[in-house]
């Protein structure tokens, strides 16, 4: 297998972070919401057949801590960690759990279904869940030899302060409309479109536009 080329390797690499930016939603959404909405939110997700779900921050909160822990530990590991295999590490306990608990779903659950109730959308993804997830699989393997052969160095630039400060920014607007907003009325449903906008462009604010490229041989 020939090596990339770095622009080659950086434009895939961060297609790859894009990509895990969005699988974040599902533990983004209620970490958020189960904190600024309190009790008046209600969470559910499956993992392998076990029901994990709450009230706010009430019963099994603790998968989602979890999941979020890992998820932006993650996220943040792609340019900002020297010891890549933390950071191979955590791509595969992140891809794998959800590449096996999806499969799982679809061949011996009910189906891979997703439901957000306050924009009113049910979804049935089954059909599409089993090549996607032997994609995805597929493509973080390769991703991470070719990372192992493409080492470099990102330092934070203003354009990581600027989009960071955009995301953070809208938190308390967040947590006004959510707090004191009507259950799935008209102010949740702007607090939950806001979160999905701050996970739409997170990898802009972890990404490394600053980076420099070394010889992996000078490095051994």
């Amino acid at each position: 297998m020939k090596t990339l080329s770095n622009q080659s390797f950086f434009r895939l690499f961060n297609v790859l972070l894009i990509i895990t930016s969005l699988t974040f939603i599902t533990t983004w959404l209620p970490f958020l919401r189960a904190i600024l909405d309190g009790e008046s939110y209600k969470w559910g997700t499956g993992f392998f057949g076990i029901l994990f779900h709450g009230d706010g921050v009430s019963n099994e909160f603790y998968y989602i801590i979890i999941n979020f822990v890992i998820g932006l530990g993650l996220l943040c590991s792609f340019y900002w960690i020297k010891n890549r295999k933390i950071f191979y590490f955590l791509l595969a306990i992140w891809f794998g759990s959800m590449i096996g608990n999806s499969l799982f779903q679809v061949f011996y659950g009910k189906g891979y279904m997703f439901h957000g109730d306050t924009l009113g959308i049910h979804l049935d993804l089954s059909y599409i869940i089993v090549p996607l997830m032997l994609f995805l699989g597929t493509f973080v393997t390769y991703m991470i030899i070719q990372d192992s052969r493409n080492p470099f160095k990102a330092t934070w630039s203003k354009k990581n302060k600027f989009w960071a400060l955009i995301l953070l920014i809208p938190i308390p607007i967040q947590a006004v409309l959510l707090y004191f907003g009507e259950p799935h009325g008209t102010t949740d449903q702007i607090g939950v479109i806001i979160a999905i906008l701050q996970i739409i462009f997170l990898h802009k604010a972890l990404k490394g536009y600053e980076v420099e490229k070394f010889d992996l041989k000078k490095t051994v």
